[in-house]
């Protein structure tokens, strides 16, 4: 790594780097969109790529990621915790935002090891949006009493769903806390963090329940039996 940049555009396709994740050792695989995060924990099994895809797998969760979506990749190692550098790849759409993104929990060495050969061009992290000066409120949110009803429940299926993406994790839910204008759900393998105000309302649909914004659209948000 270099001392002084922590980030870099990595001179290789995206798709050439998928399969190289489950070497990784445990990783988060985080989607986001308006503002909440859907992030599988854990290592990954296999990362089949297709003509147009990649199906990532592992235990409790899938994800497709559509390499058509994705322009370039970037290496960022300014993230440290507790003196252990965390590293995330962000696949880069062509709109400057990750697309998604993948965080090593082992430290930097399995992820330096993975990416020696790929040649590093310093690059400059995305411009991330100012934090809210009054968290949105959680009490008589919509989303509430939905999540609230999976805790201490049967198994369920937990999808988030963008553009790039399609991403889920099955489990049972054993606690949702609201804090800091977010509806969080937490287990060893999985983390949804919703902001609080993006559901107005739901939607049940083949077999589904999906989260609609105000203008009754699709969220991405979507909760169902396990498959």
């Amino acid at each position: 790594m270099t001392d002084q940049v922590k980030r870099h555009r990595l001179d290789v396709q995206p798709a050439a780097v998928f399969p190289l994740l489950p070497g990784l050792g445990r990783i988060m695989v985080i989607v986001r969109s308006a503002g909440s995060l859907h992030e599988r924990i854990g290592p990954l099994d296999t990362a089949e790529i297709s003509d147009h895809s990649v199906t990532l797998s592992g235990a409790c969760h899938a994800a497709v990621i559509d390499l058509s979506s994705l322009d370039s990749l970037h290496y960022d190692t300014s993230s440290v915790m507790k003196d252990k550098v965390l590293p995330r790849l962000d696949f880069m759409t062509a709109s400057g935002e990750p697309g998604v993104s993948v965080v090593g929990l082992e430290g930097a060495e399995p992820f330096e090891t993975a990416l020696r050969l790929f040649a590093r061009i310093p690059a400059v992290a995305p411009e991330r949006s100012a934090a809210e000066a009054t968290p949105p409120e959680t009490g008589g949110d919509p989303a509430a009493p939905v999540l609230e009803a999976l805790v201490g429940g049967d198994p369920v299926t937990i999808r988030f769903e963008t553009a790039s993406v399609r991403q889920q994790w099955q489990g049972k839910v054993e606690a949702v806390k609201p804090m800091s204008g977010f509806f969080n759900i937490m287990t060893p393998d999985f983390h949804l963090h919703l902001k609080a105000g993006t559901v107005a309302s739901w939607q049940d649909a083949d077999g589904w329940r999906h989260a609609l914004d105000a203008e009754g659209n699709r969220t991405g948000l979507a909760i169902g039996p396990l498959a």
